[in-house]
């Protein structure tokens, strides 16, 4: 425990304060005390690069738990570059009495984190995030931790305004080693991005003496208020960047969500995708490279999202690991024009400069071509055909790469009367139309037509759910000649008479839009990864209905 130093982020805030503001320790109203039995120090031993052991601590503490076993802190302690061994908690350690409850050990396998701040460089990204649950062993004697010291409720979605809080951490210059309390007014903090960093708003302390070793330590309401912890110094540049003031970030339904699968003893991953009664109200669905400049290293297509009422959001691409999307954006509030006139949406690369761009078909018959839009939203707009009967009558439009170019800029329709249209090379205008089919009653029962290379061949598929619920794939479509091949996906059914498909998206690790998202009647969501000639693939269930 003397060796012990705190984590390396911490340390590097102080390394840029001036050596006089970092030798400040305790000064009022801050003082040094015996601690509390509820709050204590994490201990671990890393190894560096070299292999050369050293010693951690951070700050913890005890929350109601049904294994009598569970302590929070924050998640920048222990996050993707630390190698903790013989990880221990020590609750209300001091200077004068190392070990008053024992130790209790903690296994390989029990940090509780949301999965977006563990990433390499999460501490950035999502700087909000940093809250983190430890699950300990029994003490020696076979005694829980609960059982031994008790525990403080976790107050979630409470507000900034908290006029009595009480901090307490462990500073970690010495020698002193004795926690630090300190009683003082709880606010509101919001800043925007630097450095690297993202910004948002968190809750801020203003209390002397707070230097590096305090992350992990808890915000406790004082006062007329029940005890709960409201915060733990982290967050915006790991808990601070000066010794008087510390933050927190904010306890919302995030935090909730990670308490809930630290006490299943499953990983936490990310609630970005809406509930299934929320689903039911996705018009749209399209996929596409919106968000361009993530934090996700091997980029994944994003969704961009049509709602009844008009709003447009955008969800962030990403791996498994994190239910395959890790980020919402709004793009655009709700509105009666995009509710009640957007009739179709797609996306498709037809600038040529590999984001997405979208065409919107109106319900007059205007198609409009929105360029590189992105999570800040629309970055100008193209009339690509002026309101018309013609257009009217388009009852499906998908977009993909159908023999024009190297890009995803050819469209495909159905129109109302069964006839089969392909343009090729849009943009600066609709582009050159080809007949594939005229007019005839079996393209009338078209539901829905989508793109997507899943025989991985230089020309896309044509993907189409037919009313009566079979699924079909024609590979490498031209719109010319009879050489593209027909394959049976699904015969047909009653249940896919009720899927909404997206297709030609890329969420998995290969490199091909052959994955298949579904927006069921009931609002469940379906991601169907690496399909082929052959089938639509791998389910994997994104949203329960």
């Amino acid at each position: 425990m003397e060796e012990a130093e705190p984590v390396e982020e911490q340390q590097a805030r102080e390394a840029q304060l001036p050596k006089a503001a970092r030798q400040r320790i305790a000064r009022s109203p801050s003082h040094p005390f015996k601690g509390i039995k509820e709050v204590g120090t994490f201990y671990w031993a890393e190894r560096d690069d070299n292999g050369d052991l050293f010693y951690r601590f951070c700050g913890g503490t005890v929350v109601p738990s049904p294994g009598k076993n569970m302590v929070l802190t924050a998640a920048h302690c222990f996050d993707s570059s630390d190698r903790q061994e013989k990880l221990v908690f020590v609750p209300q350690h001091s200077k004068s009495n190392p070990q008053p409850h024992g130790i209790f050990p903690i296994t390989k396998g029990q940090i509780y984190a949301d999965p977006r701040y563990m990433r390499r460089g999460g501490d950035k990204d999502y700087t909000g995030l940093d809250f983190a649950f430890l699950k300990t062993g029994t003490r020696s004697d076979g005694k829980k931790l609960q059982d031994t010291v008790g525990a403080i409720q976790i107050g979630y979605n409470t507000g900034f305004d908290h006029p009595k809080t009480r901090v307490i951490g462990y500073p970690g210059f010495k020698p002193q080693q004795n926690p630090l309390d300190c009683m003082s007014p709880m606010k509101k903090f919001t800043t925007g991005n630097a450095d690297g960093w993202k910004g948002g708003t968190f809750s801020q302390i203003d209390c002397d003496g707070y230097v590096s070793g305090t992350s992990g330590g808890p915000f406790i309401t004082a006062g007329g208020e029940a005890s709960r912890v409201i915060g733990v110094t982290g967050g915006w540049k790991t808990g601070g960047h000066s010794p008087n003031t510390s933050y927190s970030s904010y306890f919302d339904n995030d935090l909730k969500h990670i308490y809930d699968a630290a006490v299943a003893g499953r990983k936490p991953t990310p609630i970005v995708l809406p509930s299934a009664s929320t689903w039911k109200h996705a018009q749209d669905v399209a996929s596409g490279y919106f968000a361009l400049k993530g934090p996700v290293a091997e980029d994944r297509m994003d969704m961009f999202v049509k709602w009844s009422d008009g709003e447009l959001s955008i969800y962030r691409g990403a791996d498994k690991g994190l239910n395959y999307f890790d980020k919402e954006f709004r793009v655009q509030k709700p509105n009666k024009l995009w509710a009640d006139h957007a009739k179709q949406v797609v996306a498709g690369d037809f600038t040529g400069d590999n984001g997405s761009d979208l065409i919107v078909r109106w319900s007059d018959g205007e198609v409009t071509l929105y360029p590189s839009v992105d999570e800040k939203g629309f970055h100008g707009e193209k009339q690509l055909i002026a309101p018309n009967e013609t257009w009217k009558h388009a009852k499906a439009v998908t977009a993909g790469r159908y023999g024009g170019n190297k890009w995803q800029d050819d469209l495909v329709v159905r129109w109302s009367d069964g006839e089969l249209t392909l343009y090729q090379n849009t943009g600066a205008s609709l582009g050159k139309e080809i007949k594939v089919a005229n007019p005839n009653k079996l393209w009338k029962h078209a539901a829905e037509i989508g793109s997507g290379d899943y025989t991985q061949g230089d020309t896309w598929d044509l993907v189409v759910r037919w009313s009566d619920g079979e699924v079909t794939l024609y590979d490498d479509f031209t719109g010319t000649g009879n050489t593209w091949g027909e394959h049976q996906w699904k015969a047909p059914n009653s249940l896919w008479t009720h899927a909404k498909l997206v297709t030609g998206s890329d969420f998995s690790a290969n490199p091909w839009p052959d994955d298949t998202v579904v927006r069921w009647s009931d609002g469940e969501l379906s991601l169907y990864t690496e399909g082929n000639a052959t089938g639509v693939g791998k389910e994997n269930q994104l949203v329960a209905s």
